[in-house]
């Protein structure tokens, strides 16, 4: 195929494993992006944790029992899964093929320990590290959240500790720093246009 028969092709779509720390905004950068007009899908997750105040199902998380999601773990319906501070979280896989099928790109808004998950699993995804500006500030969001109990936060900042370990190991990173969240929003967009622009797509495979 020459190079004007692959220019006039659709572009190939991109699966983003967004991931970093709990508190680090990760859900706040994926939702100014719709906001902004982003054409593309963020992957709502499965858990058992219970709803928070003013939470969704289907919108926010789509929320199960223990028994219901070990059920989608049999079935293998889900692209991976991990126990994260005491609850379970995991990918739809149906959706998240259905939507890289109809030509849409893809992110997926997970821990550390599931994006480990789908590096294993997955070729050609792109994987994006989302980190504070520092702990002290990752500090004062998990403060600021105000639902976790005093044993939550302490293991919530421990694991923060150890998740910026895995920093080096990504694709990218973004600094979302404290009021500048359209800036991280650019960062990001400017990884989906980079990526849409190289000559040989990365192309998921799962």
């Amino acid at each position: 195929m020459s190079i004007f028969e692959r220019l006039a092709e659709p572009p190939t779509p991109l699966l983003i494993v967004l991931s970093g720390p709990s508190g680090v905004g990760k859900t706040t950068l994926t939702g100014r992006l719709v906001e902004r007009g982003w054409p593309g899908h963020v992957m709502v997750t499965v858990t058992t944790r219970r709803p928070r105040p003013g939470e969704v199902d289907g919108v926010h998380y789509h929320f199960r029992t223990a028994e219901q999601f070990h059920a989608m773990i049999a079935r293998g319906e889900l692209l991976e899964h991990a126990e994260v501070h005491g609850n379970w979280y995991g990918v739809p896989a149906p959706m998240a093929r259905e939507r890289l099928e109809a030509g849409q790109d893809v992110i997926l808004t997970i821990d550390p320990q599931g994006a480990k998950t789908i590096r294993e699993k997955v070729n050609g995804a792109i994987f994006v590290f989302v980190a504070p500006e520092s702990l002290e500030t990752l500090t004062r969001r998990v403060d600021n959240r105000g639902h976790d109990s005093p044993e939550q936060r302490a293991l919530r900042l421990l694991n923060a500790e150890r998740e910026m370990a895995e920093a080096p190991s990504y694709d990218y990173i973004i600094v979302n720093r404290e009021g500048r969240l359209d800036e991280a929003v650019q960062q990001l967009e400017a990884i989906f246009t980079a990526e849409h622009c190289r000559v040989n797509p990365r192309r998921p495979i799962f």
